[in-house]
Order: structure tokens, then sequence, then C-alpha cells
């Protein structure tokens, strides 16, 4: 789209996309920079075969609205990973996104150790840490480690901004089983090397950023659930100068296949095979569910000993567990 610049009365708000869209923007000609995000039916099609509950659903959800913005706002052409593993309730949250902005994500949870924890984020996280990998298509690959520390998810992923980046960063998050969305804010440095921490960028940093503290809370997160992206950043800025710099897609996508299930299962090599195809658990089937995607991938006698037998797949040299 073409850019957008000026107050509220200037842009054609009633025209902007509506949907499944992420809005890069900025304040102060360039100084302070930002990326607003909701997902709707995307983020309901990403979870619809996983039964999650609330608590997990809303955590992932904020970890994707998290990534995605984290995308919008790094420069590279790849795949980064955001990754909290931890010892509490909600043992591991991951969540991949692409430099075009397809993703997929998962999570793995206690029930029992789940009921009653408090919304902390430690709480229901434990111990753990923030592992960011960056996987550039040409490049070497880059991992960042930040401790989950704080209240909510954005206050480890501004960990990261501070301590990789070195810019100062404002984050809101807010998810159900519904609605994911999320806003970012940078302060940019007014020269190369390190933000400064006084001058125009800072103070208009600290205004803008005191904007986007409104929606911190109860009330600002179900406002971010309720209204489109569009009209949140309408409320929040209109009387700004605010410039609107391009509106981009974003999709869920899994990619996981049939023939790609089939090849890992014959890496594992027959004895493994028949012994899980022999199992109590599942007579005379093998049976795959993408961690991902929820789909379940079947495989019978015949499917497996095609697999076994295909000339596509090298035989494993030993079988692996």
């Amino acid at each position: 789209m073409s850019e957008m610049t000026g107050k509220s009365e200037s842009i054609d708000w009633q025209n902007l996309p509506q949907g499944d869209e992420l809005f890069r923007f900025s304040f102060e000609d360039g100084r302070v920079r930002g990326v607003s995000l909701r997902l709707e039916p995307t983020w309901q099609a990403a979870i619809e075969n996983h039964d999650y509950p609330p608590a997990v659903a809303s955590l992932l959800g904020q970890a994707v609205a998290g990534a995605v913005l984290m995308v919008a706002s790094l420069k590279f052409e790849g795949r980064l990973v955001l990754q909290f593993a931890g010892r509490g309730p909600i043992s591991l949250l991951v969540v991949q996104v692409t430099s075009d902005r397809r993703f997929r994500c998962m999570a793995k949870w206690e029930d029992e150790r789940l009921e009653g924890t408090s919304a902390h984020l430690e709480d229901q996280l434990g111990r753990g840490q923030l592992v960011l990998t960056i996987e550039p298509d040409e490049g070497a690959r880059y991992q960042s480690l930040v401790p989950i520390a704080g209240a909510g998810l954005e206050n480890a992923i501004e960990g990261y901004f501070q301590q990789s980046e070195q810019l100062p960063t404002r984050l809101v998050l807010a998810a159900d089983g519904e609605v994911t969305a999320g806003m970012l804010v940078q302060q940019m440095p007014e020269t190369g090397g390190i933000a400064p921490a006084s001058g125009v960028a800072a103070r208009g940093f600290e205004h803008v950023g005191k904007l986007v503290d409104t929606l911190v809370g109860d009330k600002g997160r179900s406002e971010m659930l309720a209204i489109s992206a569009p009209e949140l950043l309408h409320r929040l800025f209109h009387q700004e100068a605010l410039r609107i710099h391009d509106v981009a897609r974003v999709s869920f996508n899994c990619g996981c296949t049939r023939e790609g299930v089939g090849q890992m299962l014959a890496s594992l090599g027959r004895e493994e095979l028949e012994a899980t195809i022999d199992s109590d658990e599942t007579p005379g089937l093998v049976e795959i569910r993408c961690d991902f995607c929820g789909s379940l991938y079947r495989f019978d006698r015949v499917d497996v000993e095609q697999l076994l037998t295909s000339d596509s797949v090298e035989p494993p040299e030993s079988t692996r567990h």
C-alpha cells in the first residue's frame, strides 16, 4: 500500500485492511517506530486441532504475537524461533515465524499443575529462559538467551531487545482462544550505534510509550482483543503525527506432510517401526500427530512396508531412539 502520513484526520482509516494484517508505523520523522497486529481467523486456524486450556491458549497466543512483531521489526530473510522452556505447569512454548510472516506454534503443559495457577509468567513457566534463534537463509545462525522474568511475556521479549539490540522497546500483548494481538514501539537511534538516553528520540519514545502503556491491564488488553488494529492505532494516536509505512498479511502454515512424516518414520528403521505397529496402544497402526497443527497421520502395515522398501529412503546405519 502507499505510505500514509499525518494526523488521524488525514489517514483514510475506513479503507485500511481490517483482517489479519500487521501495520508498520512511525512517529517523529522516524525517531520512534512501531508495529501493530491483531489475528483472529488465522490464530483460530493455528489452534483448532488442539484442546488448549484458556491459560495455555492465552500465553501461546501472546508468544505468537510477540514473535511476529519481532520478525516485523528485524531485518533478515529466514526464520525466527522463539522458545520458552521452564519447569512450571506450562513447560514449553515454541513459535516459528518466517520472514514472510508465516507461523506455526505449539505448547506443552500439565493439567494438574496448571489448575489454580496465577497469570504471572514465572508461576506459569517456572524457572527457565527465553531462547531466541534467528536462522537466516544465508549467513550464520544467531541465538540469544534471556531469563524468564517479569509479570508477562512482553517483559522477557523487551529484555531481549534491551540486551541484544540495545533499543528501548515497549511491548503489549493480549490473547485468548479467539484472538491474539500485540503492539510494539521502539526508540530509534538518532545516529548509528546505541540509541541515546536523551534527546528528541528519547522524548518522543517516552511520550509514545505512555500512550501504549494505557493498554496495560485487563481493560486495555480487552480493548486490544475487541477492535481491529487500525481502530486501535486511531484511538491511541489520533493526535500524533503518524505515518503508516506498510500493511503485511500474516498466515498460519505448518508445513508438515504425510511424505515428510513417512520419511521420518523410515529413518527409525525396521526394528523400531515393527515394535511400534505391534504395540498394544494402536495395534496394526503407527500414529503420528503433529505437535504444531494437530494433524494425525496413520500408517498401517502395508504403508510401513512401503516406507521401508522405498528406493527414495536411505536405510539407516543403525536404529535411532
